[in-house]
């Protein structure tokens, strides 16, 4: 039991460690509270997407739902920005759905909501690079989106 744990240990510490410093980060910046959500729900999304090439409703889920309700003085726009977004996402899913997941446009649709819609293409094209740039060091080329649409929207509302 113990050889479980002191295995399991190192990748919780690391998770634990740069959900910290998101927060940190996001802290010191007096971003808005949606920072600290993506960053808790980024980390923990992004491990399970790399490991194992999977979003879990479970989670994309509760944090579409609780950046919607962040959103709630300008709901509109939040509902519009999601759709947006995850229209985009699902549109290219539709016409290439080798490239894309069906967990990364329910999660583009959850992250839409956080985005003031002028920050919709810099999101689309900062989570592209971010996913190029795991598809170079992983030396791979099918690699998830997941990561890169989290870092790219948890940038966006945190800068």
């Amino acid at each position: 039991m113990t050889t479980v744990l002191l295995a399991f240990a190192p990748g919780v510490l690391l998770k634990g460690a740069l959900a910290g410093l998101l927060w940190t980060v996001a802290a010191a910046l007096d971003a808005p509270p949606e920072s600290f959500v993506l960053a808790w729900f980024g980390v923990v999304l992004a491990a399970i997407d790399l490991r194992h090439h999977r979003l879990p409703d479970a989670l994309t889920l509760p944090l579409a739902a609780s950046l919607l309700l962040l959103q709630f003085h300008h709901l509109g726009e939040a509902l519009l920005a999601a759709a947006v977004f995850g229209g985009a996402h699902l549109v290219v899913r539709r016409v290439r759905p080798a490239v894309m997941g069906g967990g990364d446009v329910k999660l583009a649709f959850g992250l839409g909501a956080a985005l003031p819609l002028p920050a919709l293409l810099p999101a689309a094209i900062l989570s592209s690079a971010v996913t190029l740039a795991v598809a170079a060091l992983r030396r791979r080329r099918a690699v998830p989106h997941g990561p890169g649409l989290l870092a790219a929207t948890w940038a966006l509302t945190t800068l």
